[in-house]
């Protein structure tokens, strides 16, 4: 039985038994045991004088950190270009589907471009160039009317990486998203996306990064 005495209570935690003494003036205060760090609340007297039995207090919910500014800036580049991937992937590949005619002039207009620049078929023969231009677009055609929709896919993959990163969902996942966004395969060249996956899968890898998802 708890012992008392002149100006203290002597009781034990109810978390690991060790004994310990409570000042008279914080009888039913909580109160934390210097042994094991439990809280409790401290016992009182019953009107006959006696100590009441000290009750054990729940752990208090652990206060997760506010997101790190290194690590909120990936996950905001990751939802930015995910975003724009979706819409951008889906919008063309909606009208590659439904619209033939425009795809091929779409795809037309992007080689005449590339050849102003000296990129691509500027070495053809004016007489070729026609023909060329059209055997070309008809093979992009076809070769992005399944790429558009695999690159929205993949935009959808970098959208959820950057939202695991904000929500600190699971960190594999905002690893995949990360990736897919540092390959540029969502927008095809996104400069953006690629120096938010790489910059994210730095700040996973680094300790801040691993402590962020921790439960």
């Amino acid at each position: 039985m708890p012992e008392t005495g002149p100006e203290q209570a002597v009781t034990s935690c109810p978390g690991c038994g060790h004994l310990l003494g409570v000042p008279d003036g914080m009888l039913g205060v909580r109160v934390q045991c210097p042994e094991c760090q439990a809280l409790f609340l401290a016992p009182t007297r019953d009107p006959a004088g006696n100590l009441t039995a000290p009750t054990l207090l729940p752990p208090p919910a652990p206060t997760r950190k506010k997101l790190d500014p290194l690590l909120l800036l990936p996950a905001f580049g990751l939802l930015f270009c995910g975003v724009a991937g979706l819409v951008v992937n889906g919008v063309l590949g909606y009208n590659f589907l439904t619209d033939p005619a425009g795809a091929d002039g779409f795809v037309r207009g992007q080689i005449a471009n590339l050849r102003q620049a000296g990129w691509f078929g500027a070495d053809d023969p004016q007489a070729e160039r026609d023909r060329r231009d059209a055997e070309r677009a008809a093979e992009a055609v076809r070769l992005l009317r399944w790429v558009l929709p695999l690159a929205g896919g993949v935009s959808g993959v970098v959208f959820l990486g950057g939202l695991s990163i904000a929500l600190r969902w699971n960190r594999r996942l905002a690893q995949v998203g990360c990736v897919a966004a540092a390959l540029n395969f969502p927008h095809l060249c996104c400069l953006p996306g690629g120096v938010a996956g790489v910059w994210g899968l730095l700040m996973l890898a680094s300790d801040e990064g691993r402590a962020h998802f921790a439960r």
